[in-house]
């Protein structure tokens, strides 16, 4: 898959509004305009391989995407990052539901074997079969995600999306 492929296709990903996140309610006579503009605002994006479910490391690195010129991203603030493990009997239905997906990948020597795993248990497990890999040393990394994204591929049927880093705007 070619870079321009990824980049169109992670576009895509950022830009989905998912049927399944909530309009927030408004006070009566408010505009139906400003409650779809509320609703995406807060795009949600549900995580898997989080070390002790913090989200914290995921809007740090939303926003360094963004100052690196990721325009997709927007505000880092308005995304509601869901951290979730594997083993959450609800993953089949958010699979079903939620349309933007991330698989965190760790920095440590064994993050990149862990998130094989994590892919694995996912397929096997009813989920959803496109994430966003957010790895906060991407450009350090490149190759072994690259590879962790063939093997996603080829043995899982998973598609796994790579941020181009410095690509400003592109996506990917």
């Amino acid at each position: 898959m070619s870079f321009k492929d990824q980049a169109a296709g992670l576009r895509q990903w950022a830009g989905e509004s998912s049927a399944a996140e909530p309009v927030a309610s408004s006070p009566p006579g408010a505009s139906r305009t400003r409650q779809v503009e509320s609703a995406m605002a807060r795009r949600t994006l549900m995580v898997v391989g989080l070390p002790a479910n913090d989200a914290a490391p995921v809007y740090r690195l939303l926003e360094s995407w963004r100052r690196q010129g990721q325009a997709w991203v927007g505000e880092p603030s308005a995304w509601r990052v869901v951290p979730l493990t594997t083993d959450s009997h609800h993953l089949p239905v958010l699979a079903e539901q939620q349309m933007r997906w991330a698989l965190w990948i760790d920095s440590d020597p064994e993050a990149f074997r862990r998130s094989y795993r994590l892919l694995k248990q996912l397929a096997e497990r009813g989920g959803p079969s496109c994430l966003m890999a957010l790895h906060p040393r991407l450009s350090t990394s490149r190759g072994l995600l690259n590879n962790l994204r063939q093997a996603a591929a080829e043995f899982l049927g998973i598609r796994l999306l790579l941020v181009k880093p410095g690509a400003a705007g592109s996506g990917t």
